[in-house]
């Protein structure tokens, strides 16, 4: 591990024990996560987090050869991964015989299979694709792993949140989610350097939606701090910033030290798929 990385564990976890529990991944564009969990006596046994990578996948595929827990047999395995192929289509207009119409609006053309998706909190479908040779990484190593979309965790988990924007944070990158009359109306991840940079793409994104800061509510989670650098500049321009934790089922108590939002949307996606 490095300087950028933390591995937090049960002391009473047993990785013989790993075919009984659940892995959650999650691979951002600068980070990598992932979090063990017992569905069954609702009990998380390790959370390892690392910020700041060059690349997301590439940390994914670094510490799949290095970590002994990623080797092991799960229960279940649901891999949250970013990527540019996505689009949301509502339910109302979607048409399962026109699934390639909706993959024109993809970055790559060359992938191997559209996975279509029905959200159950949200009104549309996620139509979403991802590196051939990511998707057979995984498929390889665990026979019964889910994919899900990046913000899958907290799409699915925030239906009844009082919040207009969500905004999850990385320790270079922001994954932003508004939402109009309660449904979403964009998303996009953003990658900074520095407070500067922060606050340009904040004011660029105010401005292009036209949001009335004044009236919104908004919802962080993940690497932040309240009074550090962002949420100072949070405050400057919202009225109503608070920190986002989703209710869970699980006994979180190994993150008992760690601050309850930082892993808000890794352990949303036990509620997922």
């Amino acid at each position: 591990m490095n300087k950028n990385s933390i591995l937090l564990i049960d002391p009473n976890f047993e990785p013989a024990n790993s075919s009984n529990l659940n892995l959650l991944i999650k691979i951002g564009v600068d980070t990598f996560s992932y979090s063990i969990a017992d569905e069954e006596k609702e009990l998380v046994h390790a959370v390892y987090d690392e910020q700041e990578c060059e690349d997301g996948l590439e940390k994914f595929k670094e510490r799949l050869k290095l970590d002994a827990y990623l080797k092991l047999p799960y229960q279940s395995v649901k891999a949250a991964i970013y990527t540019p192929n996505l689009v949301f289509v509502p339910k109302a207009i979607f048409d399962q015989d026109q699934v390639k119409l909706y993959t024109q609006f993809f970055v790559d053309a060359d992938l191997q299979n559209i996975y279509v998706q029905s959200s159950e909190q949200q009104d549309f479908n996620y139509i979403f694709g991802i590196s051939s040779a990511i998707e057979k990484l995984l498929t390889a190593t665990w026979e019964n792993v889910t994919l899900l979309p990046y913000d899958a965790g907290l799409l699915e988990n925030t239906k009844n949140e009082n919040s207009n924007v969500i905004i999850d944070f990385t320790v270079g990158s922001f994954q932003f989610l508004y939402f109009k009359d309660s449904k979403l109306n964009f998303v996009q991840n953003y990658q900074f350097d520095g407070i500067d940079e922060l606050t340009y793409y904040l004011l660029l994104i105010i401005s292009q939606l036209g949001i009335d800061t004044k009236q919104t509510a908004l919802k962080v989670c993940g690497i932040i701090h309240q009074g550090d650098e962002k949420w100072n500049l949070l405050l400057q321009h919202f009225n109503n910033v608070d920190f986002l934790v989703t209710p869970t089922p699980l006994d979180t108590n190994i993150l008992d030290d760690m601050p309850a939002h930082y892993y808000t949307s890794l352990l949303a996606l036990q509620q997922c798929g």
